[in-house]
């Protein structure tokens, strides 16, 4: 399943360590199907950070190979 990360940079792979504590749903490195969402999320984090350029990163998750990484799925409304 491709999921998608708004950022206002390229990621290549995530570092968990990097994490900000104060996000919506605890600290972690957050993702959503929505590329819209992500796309959304990318502009705003360019002008919080006041830099970079609005950056929709793709991912690729096996939900079969990843086990042991505590996730938190929330339904669209």
């Amino acid at each position: 399943m491709k999921l998608y990360h708004g950022s206002n940079q390229i990621i290549r792979q995530p570092h968990l360590s990097k994490r900000r504590k104060f996000l919506d749903f605890g600290s972690g490195f957050y993702l959503s199907d929505d590329k819209r969402q992500a796309e959304n999320r990318a502009k705003s984090a360019v002008l919080f950070f006041e830099e970079g350029l609005p950056t929709v990163n793709v991912f690729e998750w096996d939900k079969e190979k990843i086990v042991d990484l505590k996730v938190l799925h929330s339904e669209k409304v």
